[in-house]
């Protein structure tokens, strides 16, 4: 079972991953890790990075139900329209802000087979991969959240209701 890296400063969180060079047997037991820490954690992507890896691979359940992983992806084209949608992370359990992200984006990848694919995603797909993304060059989505006044964290209990 992988652990989930946590914490804004973590250096392995905050590493530019580097490119995988060729998909083979210990790239697709990663995956088969990733998966099953995902699934575990209830999330909607998960990132190398985030189980201690810094190699460039994510997972995405894209429409919330079909789970892609990427292996290199590269960003090829973005929309010029930008959308603000709360956002957090397995990293950064029980942290949560508004970030801003493009609505479109179309991104090229390997599959696990090794394969050259291409996707245009929209919506909450765009947004996904966009974080996703953000984790293979050592960024958080903290790092896009404008102001503090943004970013929430769990409430703090008046000073009466304190154990």
């Amino acid at each position: 079972m992988l652990k989930i890296q946590t914490g804004k400063e973590n250096p392995i969180l905050r590493t530019v991953s580097k490119p995988v060079p060729e998909v083979t047997k210990k790239t697709l037991k990663l995956i088969k890790e990733m998966e099953v820490a995902l699934d575990l954690e209830k999330g909607v992507g998960i990132a190398a990075p985030q189980v201690g890896e810094n190699v460039r691979i994510f997972l995405a359940l894209l429409d919330q139900k079909h789970l892609v992983a990427m292996i290199n992806p590269e960003f090829l084209t973005h929309n010029e329209i930008l959308a603000s949608a709360e956002e957090g992370c397995l990293s950064l359990p029980g942290e949560w802000g508004q970030v801003e992200r493009y609505t479109e984006v179309t991104i090229r990848f390997l599959d696990v087979k090794g394969r050259e694919n291409t996707l245009k995603l929209k919506g909450f797909n765009a947004r996904v991969v966009q974080h996703e993304m953000d984790h293979l060059d050592g960024i958080l989505f903290t790092d896009h959240v404008k102001q503090e006044a943004n970013f929430l964290q769990m409430p703090k209990l008046p000073e009466t209701e304190r154990l």
